[in-house]
């Protein structure tokens, strides 16, 4: 079905906001059906959609489909409930990082916000039980989002979208640059600015990745107009969103001259201290280091390599093997940031991408949780080079959610297998073949 009549398009526009309606303030992640026919639909109507609209109207979609969502409480994600807590905790003067909420709930007296109640419940035994692992930038969006009204769970949720989406904005407009920059048709930040999983998990679900990717892609920007030193501000304020840049950041040794990567590499230490102290300094990082850990070697969601190799494990020693894995991955991902980014000079940008892309899917590849939301750098990362797989992914990470519709939350290994099958697939074909696969990319 072509969508050049402006009538058809209409249609296609429709059908996508009616979804994202449906999703945003009806749907459950318990439905799986339900939601996987719905995000398999919106996903094909995007992609009708797409190639058909100018910049202009790229931009003006994107915003369109995401205010949808702007009176709408999270169905699919309670992690904002943690980032609300965060931010009052904050308020009361206490140290995120010093107390998990079960210890703080135990200690009553110590809250004076009339939501903590209703916040620890909703949050979960998981997330109550330890110690916050959102960085400094990120605390300091959650504090200063929840400042007006303190006791409002959708006031507060309308400021955390509201800045999620003003990011989104920075990091389209900002994508658009470097694709020009590049020589590359700019209307290509269109698979980014309306793809479904960046709707949906950032503006919908309120993950801050996105404020991640808008200060990482202006760390990218003056990298390439020479202003090293803006550069590496901001490639340290995309860390202190978020940590996954830590892996990126190396690439840019090979970028330029040793004296640049060190004056660079000293003005991001600068920064990182300069906001990370605050946090650090009284109470140390023992209980940071301590929730990051618990990623590597308790948790499991969505792993491919990993999941293999636990059933190996199963069957060799008979038992699950995460722990031992969890204290060898971190080791290997070390080796395969340095070796990609040391192999060879990267004057070019579309080779600095390509490293980036590289590191971040093999890192992936061989990680025990992959939650959808954790996609989104990639998409964006892809753009800049001639993979489509990352997009593909995009849609079939979706299918994770399957696991809250069965009991007790266990995964469907048939499904896992699916999504990795044609994810691997389609990166062996353009890897080897050097061609992109996914039409009009």
């Amino acid at each position: 079905m072509s969508v050049d009549k402006p009538y058809l398009r209409w249609v296609v526009q429709g059908v996508i906001g009616l979804l994202y309606i449906f999703i945003g303030f009806i749907v459950t992640r318990e439905q799986t059906i339900v939601l996987l026919t719905s995000f398999a639909i919106l996903f094909a109507c995007t992609y009708k959609l797409l190639h058909q609209l100018t910049n202009e109207e790229l931009l003006w979609n994107g915003i369109a489909f995401r205010l949808l969502f702007l009176f709408s409480i999270p169905e699919l994600s309670p992690d904002f409930y943690r980032f609300i807590w965060d931010g009052l905790v904050l308020q009361q003067g206490i140290n995120p990082y010093a107390f998990t909420p079960d210890q703080l709930m135990t200690k009553s007296e110590q809250l004076s916000f009339g939501l903590a109640p209703m916040l620890y419940e909703k949050m979960g035994a998981l997330s109550a039980g330890h110690y916050s692992n959102y960085p400094p930038i990120n605390q300091m969006g959650f504090w200063g989002s929840t400042l007006l009204v303190p006791n409002n769970i959708m006031a507060i949720v309308i400021c955390f979208r509201l800045l999620i989406i003003l990011a989104d904005i920075g990091t389209f407009k900002l994508g658009q640059k470097l694709l020009s920059s590049m020589g590359i048709n700019p209307k290509r930040m269109g698979w980014y600015f309306l793809n479904p999983l960046i709707v949906i998990e950032l503006t919908g679900n309120l993950h801050w990745e996105g404020v991640m990717l808008f200060f990482f892609a202006l760390g990218c920007w003056y990298f390439t107009i020479k202003k090293g030193g803006l550069s590496a501000l901001f490639f340290a304020l995309s860390v202190l969103t978020k940590l996954i840049p830590l892996l990126l950041i190396p690439v840019y040794l090979r970028a330029q001259s040793l004296r640049k990567s060190i004056r660079m590499g000293g003005i991001g230490i600068v920064t990182l201290l300069f906001f990370g102290l605050p946090f650090f300094f009284s109470i140390g990082m023992e209980n940071y280091i301590q929730t990051l850990q618990l990623w590597f070697k308790n948790f499991e969601f969505n792993g491919s390599i990993y999941r293999f190799i636990r059933g190996l494990g199963y069957h060799i020693k008979g038992y699950n093997i995460i722990r031992q894995w969890g204290a060898i991955s971190p080791w290997i991902i070390a080796g395969m940031v340095l070796y990609i980014s040391l192999w060879k000079e990267k004057h070019k940008a579309s080779d600095r991408f390509t490293a980036m892309l590289f590191i971040l899917s093999y890192y992936y590849f061989i990680a025990s949780v992959v939650h959808p939301w954790y996609i989104v750098p990639l998409v964006f990362l892809a753009l800049f080079t001639r993979y489509s797989y990352p997009l593909l992914w995009s849609a079939l990470v979706l299918v994770s959610y399957a696991a809250y519709g069965n009991p007790d939350f266990n995964e469907s290994i048939g499904l896992i297998a699916f999504e990795y099958v044609l994810v691997y697939g389609a990166f062996f074909i353009e890897w080897q073949q050097k061609k992109t696969l996914l039409k009009h990319f």
